[in-house]
């Protein structure tokens, strides 16, 4: 059997915890836009405004770059969006 680095298991240990946590929020999503679906569109909806001001004119994120940041908000309101859409169809089924 291979083995594998002392930093690499870190590493794959992270990814592993990442994956436990985005499945338990997809449950949760799922759930909400099953039982309220207009008000968890709503919050998610208010949340993507609020990412966009924080990491534009608030300056979330103030290790970064300007255009590091822009990227980061553009990359969260797209995975926020894509949220919606996606828990939309699931709890839909």
């Amino acid at each position: 059997m291979d083995t594998i680095a002392p930093d690499r298991a870190v590493m794959i240990r992270l990814r592993a915890r990442l994956a436990v946590v985005e499945r338990a929020a997809w449950f949760g999503l799922v759930h909400a836009m099953r039982t309220q679906p207009a008000e968890t569109e709503a919050y998610l909806t208010a949340e993507r405004a609020k990412c966009a001001e924080g990491f534009g004119q608030r300056g979330w994120a103030a290790d970064l770059t300007e255009a590091e940041r822009a990227m980061l908000g553009a990359e969260v309101d797209a995975g926020l969006a894509g949220l919606i859409a996606d828990a939309k169809a699931e709890a839909q089924g």
